[in-house]
């Protein structure tokens, strides 16, 4: 074959090669930035093309409509008509209102009414002619039923999903603009998509262009007030965690703070509220520095005589007037802290960044958060003993369903919900639920952050798992709890997968580590028995909780590739939930709310140690445990926590009367028993035994003769 055609062939070959490994053809890398991206040889040699509307399963022909399933074509073309008014060629629209937490008030679930998912975590962006929405290995499966065909379906995480920039750059020109309101992004969030976005503009829009197009069948604004959390539950006055605050404020190169994040404002001065759903905060902000403690809330939220005297000596200002009066009350200050994002707290927005003076600017993390995460002593009893409360209404739902499901008693998703509201609430001081119950069976439970509704309301049966997560509020703590269930006669493999996610979440339970150690690292505890299957679970193993707060709370994160870390302190409280999620079949999570305390050891390194103590008491299921897979540590530690459950919570159902209850929990809270293997009728047990019985015989005949 002559050189010139040999040459031809193999460049034509190469081609192909590339088309194949990208699957779907080459694109063009637009900047230098982008070979950063581009996979190893042996993976992939050119990105693979952004996902489709059309490769979601979903949306193929013949696809069923899931019935949850939201019609988002009217809203989109509203939009798009406001685009158009505002010369937008894209929007961005995140889940947070203007304080960036997690959990917003249902008026400000601006991202769900525009393409329909339900779910805590996501951002939409819409352009002239597509729309994407961004979301986590939580709601995946979610996601796939809740958007309509739209809606192109973005696996944050997965390979070749590019993230929302790189997106925007594939599909618009340099010329084009991309908006959002700045007021609900954070700034750490809003500078990254403007140097990501460069050479296209990314420019705020105060117009949120969404409360435009929402003119029906939105959710009001609370209106209930707010109240004080007294001093018996919060441990602290509010006096003395500001002059702590004041004190740590030149520590962090500032002489004021800017409070934006709720739970912050909440804890911080002692008072609560009803503005969030399970969250009980109340919208407000705070400005504090050495000599000015003001705080911008609703006149009618705060206006008690029993608040007004709570808050005597701090300024009150209407909250809608915090970004607009930020520049005089900076002018006295030299240098402003602003809470940047960190783990879930998503920092102040950028409308309140840019509301300081530049040359004031200083952005990190806020020193509150820090404060409030390690509970004093009255708040850490307290959250023991409102998981002790918990634990009995848990319990109390639970034995009902043991004993009513398995006589064909009717019970669905949305009727345990309801009954542990109705249980929790006959706790004292309890205050609702901490987060929407996620009660899922069988296939729903796969879905990790199911939420049951009318249209996807399962009857809970005999043959599959059944998923429960849950939680309450109460004055003196906060709970979440999952327990997996079976009311009939599980499967080996249900068993086995049951097993493998316990032996996960007890070996991270039972820890003994340097007060060093980062909490993303131990995160490999919980997952190692998964890992070792070739199995794993799409989100964190833990997360810090609040006290009387936030259900997420930071900055405890306990999760594999975290891009910030933390060491723990004594008195964080955090969770401990591994989990499993067969798709379309069933989900296992088991979730146990943790304490980091110290413990001594009498050898050179006495004091260098912290362990967990269980907070949570709540038996695991004792039929899907295949005690032959457990380690003698395992099988030990749960039996002593099962000693620990019947003390503490069968004092507390006999308190109670909960007879049907404590019978259950008695029958759950039996020893964990390896079964004895059989070995000619004899164990190797009872073996021992008569060795043991035999040779005291044995030296016994031997003294009688040697020396009598």
């Amino acid at each position: 074959m002559p050189e010139s055609r040999r040459l031809v062939l193999l460049a034509g070959v190469f081609l192909l090669t590339l088309v194949n490994l990208t699957q779907s053809g080459p694109i063009a890398l637009r900047t230098p930035e982008d070979w950063d991206n581009v996979p190893s040889f042996g993976d992939r040699l050119l990105k693979k093309r952004s996902p489709t509307v059309s490769e979601r399963p979903g949306c193929k022909e013949g696809a069923t409509i899931p019935p949850n399933r939201v019609n988002t074509t009217k809203r989109l073309i509203d939009l798009r008509i406001q685009m158009d008014l505002y010369n937008v060629s894209a929007y961005i629209v995140t889940s947070d209102n203007a304080h960036q937490g997690e959990e917003v008030a249902p008026h400000d679930h601006r991202r769900e009414f525009i393409c329909g998912l339900s779910g805590s975590s996501g951002t939409a962006v819409i352009t002239k002619d597509a729309a994407a929405v961004w979301t986590d290995g939580r709601y995946f499966l979610q996601a796939e039923n809740e958007l309509d065909c739209n809606w192109i379906l973005m696996k944050d995480g997965e390979a070749g999903v590019p993230n929302i920039t790189a997106w925007l750059r594939e599909v618009l020109k340099t010329d084009e603009k991309v908006a959002a309101d700045p007021t609900l992004i954070g700034t750490t969030t809003w500078q990254r998509y403007d140097k990501d976005l460069a050479p296209i503009k990314f420019e705020p829009l105060l117009t949120n262009l969404i409360d435009v197009i929402w003119t029906t069948g939105r959710p009001p604004v609370n209106t209930e007030p707010g109240f004080i959390l007294h001093l018996n539950y919060s441990g602290e006055s509010w006096q003395d965690k500001v002059d702590r605050l004041r004190a740590e404020l030149p520590k962090q190169g500032a002489d004021a703070l800017v409070i934006t994040a709720l739970d912050e404002v909440a804890w911080l001065l002692n008072i609560r509220g009803s503005d969030v759903p399970n969250h009980p905060v109340l919208l407000a902000y705070m400005y504090v520095s050495s000599t000015q403690l003001v705080l911008f809330a609703e006149t009618s939220k705060i206006s008690s005589p029993e608040m007004q005297t709570h808050l005597t000596g701090v300024t009150q200002r209407p909250y809608d007037r915090f970004v607009a009066e930020l520049p005089d009350l900076a002018q006295s200050a030299s240098m402003v802290l602003i809470p940047s994002q960190f783990v879930y707290t998503g920092g102040a927005s950028y409308a309140v960044y840019n509301a300081i003076p530049e040359t004031k600017r200083l952005l990190k993390p806020s020193p509150v958060l820090m404060m409030k995460a390690k509970k004093n002593t009255v708040e850490a009893e307290g959250m023991m003993n409102a998981h002790l409360k918990d634990a009995v209404a848990l319990c109390d739902v639970i034995s009902l369903m043991v004993e009513e499901i398995p006589k064909g008693v009717r019970w669905d998703e949305l009727k345990v919900s309801a009954e542990l509201l109705k249980y929790r609430a006959q706790q004292e001081v309890n205050k609702g639920a901490s987060f929407n119950t996620i009660a899922g069976y069988g296939p729903n439970g796969a879905i990790i952050h199911y939420s049951a509704s009318e249209e996807t309301n399962a009857v809970i049966g005999t043959t599959s798992l059944f998923l429960l997560d849950s939680g309450g509020q109460y004055f003196d703590g906060t709970t979440d709890v999952t327990r997996t269930l079976h009311f009939g006669t599980p499967t080996a493999a249900q068993i086995k997968a049951y097993t493998l996610v316990l032996m996960g979440h007890l070996d991270l339970a039972r820890l003994v580590f340097p007060k060093t150690t980062r909490d993303a690292r131990v995160d490999v505890l919980a997952r190692a028995p998964l890992f070792d299957q070739g199995l794993d679970y799409l989100h964190g193993t833990g997360h810090g909780i609040g006290h009387f707060g936030s259900i997420h709370e930071s900055p405890t994160r306990v999760a594999l590739g975290s891009s910030v870390e933390n060491t723990f302190f004594e008195n964080y409280f955090f969770s401990d939930e591994p989990g499993y999620y067969k798709a379309g079949d069933f989900g296992i999570r088991i979730e146990s709310i943790l304490r980091v305390i110290p413990t001594t050891f009498s050898t050179e390194f006495p004091d260098r140690f912290f362990r967990f103590q269980a907070v949570t008491l709540v038996p695991f299921e004792r039929k899907l445990i295949d005690v032959t897979m457990l380690s003698d540590g395992q099988i030990d530690y749960v039996n002593d926590y099962y000693v620990l459950v019947r003390q503490k919570v069968g004092a507390e159902m006999t308190k109670q009367n909960r007879t049907r209850a404590y019978n259950w929990l008695i029958s759950q809270t039996e020893p964990l028993m390896l079964p004895e293997p059989v070995n000619k009728g004899v164990s190797i047990a009872n073996k021992q035994v008569w060795v043991g019985i035999w040779t005291q015989l044995f030296i016994s005949m031997f003294v009688v003769f040697k020396f009598y």
